[in-house]
Formats: structure tokens, sequence, C-alpha cells
């Protein structure tokens, strides 16, 4: 039985239409250009609810539904259900299925997340997993900022002072550039991600 279920899954993995990572390690690294030329989706929002279990088709799916505060791109939403492979609990049938390297939300937190289109079974995840998932945190006062699991330490990775350049990220404009990694103001990486997707600033809802 358990190696049908693990058949089970890595046929859903196949076939969702999305790269799932089994091993953190072997994730790609991906910087924020990649990021938002990947993402269908950049929303802020907060946790309202998850369920976790089996869909309706029996693959263990959790969907975590968000109320979403702005929207960087795609839209307009004024709530969210993002639906990840894999259980946060073990089932009453003994199935206990993570994909390790995929975000976890915590009830009650705000997250700015980069997501990738849904499959065809309704799965999505973050750009790079963990990577495009940011938590968003109190800095100063009346400043808000995010970051990631890696520190932020993807965002610019690959990226020369010229390529900077070229894609409008200057130092005088935006700070972060000079750093490269820790926490980055939320209003900062808002326009950042308006000046690599050409768009607005973002949406309140």
């Amino acid at each position: 039985m358990r190696r049908q279920r693990i058949r089970l899954i890595a046929f859903a993995v196949a076939g969702l239409g999305i790269a799932f990572p089994i091993w953190a390690s072997s994730l790609r690294p991906v910087n924020l250009p990649e990021m938002v030329r990947q993402a269908d989706r950049i929303v802020i929002g907060r946790v309202l609810s998850e369920t976790t279990g089996r869909d309706e088709r029996g693959f263990p799916a959790t969907v975590t539904t968000f109320e979403i505060s702005r929207v960087l791109k795609g839209g307009p939403w004024r709530r969210l259900e993002v639906k990840q492979l894999g259980v946060t609990k073990v089932q009453p049938d003994g199935l206990a299925t993570w994909i390790d390297g995929m975000p976890r939300y915590r009830p009650g937190a705000e997250y700015l997340l980069f997501l990738k289109p849904d499959s065809v079974l309704g799965f999505t995840m973050p750009v790079g997993a963990f990577q495009g998932a940011f938590e968003v945190r109190p800095a100063e006062p009346g400043q808000m900022a995010i970051l990631n699991e890696l520190d932020n330490a993807n965002l610019l990775r690959g990226l020369e002072a010229g390529d900077l350049a070229r894609l409008g990220l200057t130092p005088d404009v935006f700070p972060f550039v000079t750093r490269g990694r820790g926490p980055l103001h939320l209003e900062e990486m808002a326009a950042m991600v308006a000046r690599l997707s050409g768009g607005e600033k973002g949406v309140s809802q």
C-alpha cells in the first residue's frame, strides 16, 4: 500500500505541469527578474485558513486561503486559494506526505507570493518554491519588510552592475542593490516588481 501511495504521488508530481522539488538542495536558484517573469500572480495577503488532506482526485493537497490586500501582478482578487501538493498533518489513513522545499504558511501571517500558473489539476507553488514566498514583517516605525528563507540572498544572483542598470535597478533608487541580501522594505520590493514588469506599483484591494 505504501509503495502504491509513493507511485501515486510520483505520478501526480509528473502530471501537475509544474516542477515540484524533491530535495530543497536541488532547487535551482532564481533571481528577482526570473521570479517576476515566471509568476502569473504576485500578491500580498494574510493567511485566513488551511485545509489539508486528499483532493477530489485523491491526491495529497493543502489549500491555503489568503485575504489579498495588494496585487502586484495579475488579479484582481480579494481572496485567493493556493493549492500545494502534500499534507501538513498526518491523515487518518497514515498519509504523511510533504514536498521538501514547499513553503508552509502560518495562520494569521502575511506573505508576498510569486505564484506559478495553476496546473491542470489546480496545483501551484511559488516560483522557486520557498524562494518565491516572503513573509511580511514589521521593520522601523511605519515600514514593513519582507524576507524569504534564504535571507533574500538569491534576489540579485547572477546580476552584474551592468545588468542591474539595464533593468533600471540602480542603487540610487533601490538601496537594496547595494546590500543584495537581508530584509527588504516591502514598498521597495513593490517598486522593483513594477520596474521589472512595466506595471503599476500595486493595487490595494
